[in-house]
């Protein structure tokens, strides 16, 4: 019971978790890329929206993006989320692979809108933005992994210290 409850572990299946999720993302991303309506067409022809659909008419979005930015972004956006998500899983550079994950969840979010059904309340349609979880989360790992580097640093120093201070008193 005391393994489960310790923070090092439950940040570590954090991240794992996380990490595993936008593997699987990029790789379903890349299955379902030219299907109708699949990865592809919805990032040629999406808006780019702050609330969500089945919003009042006027505040549906701009866009699609141009061409120039969006046929890239369909291509690298996936491949990103692989790279990204097993660096993340496998603790490797945790601050910057998080840190290009949040941006890259951020994108998501511009996409699809803050309040992807239009509301805040439980309507039938997926209506809790899980993205801003994500990005919290994430952010979570990237404290957690600094202050582990901070904490071993000064460990390192301690001992440092200590071993010149015997070798002072040995004299």
């Amino acid at each position: 019971m005391k393994y489960l409850l310790n923070l090092r572990v439950a940040i570590t299946v954090n991240r794992i978790t996380i990490g595993f999720f936008f593997f699987l993302s990029g790789i379903a991303n890349y299955l379902n890329f030219n299907v109708a309506n699949g990865f592809y067409q919805t990032v040629i022809t999406q808006k780019l929206q702050i609330i969500g659909p089945g919003i009042p008419p006027g505040w549906e979005g701009v866009g699609p993006l141009p061409w120039l930015i969006a046929i890239p972004y369909a291509w690298l956006l996936p491949l990103a989320e692989i790279l990204l998500g097993a660096l993340f899983a496998l603790n490797y550079w945790v601050r910057w692979t998080g840190l290009l994950l949040i941006l890259m969840t951020f994108s998501i979010i511009l996409a699809f809108g803050i309040i992807p059904a239009g509301t805040l309340f439980p309507n039938g349609a997926e209506s809790f933005n899980k993205n801003i979880l994500f990005m919290t989360l994430i952010w979570i790992c990237i404290a957690y992994d600094a202050y582990e580097q901070k904490m071993s640093r000064r460990r390192t120093e301690a001992m440092a210290n200590y071993a010149v201070n015997n070798a002072m008193d040995d004299m």
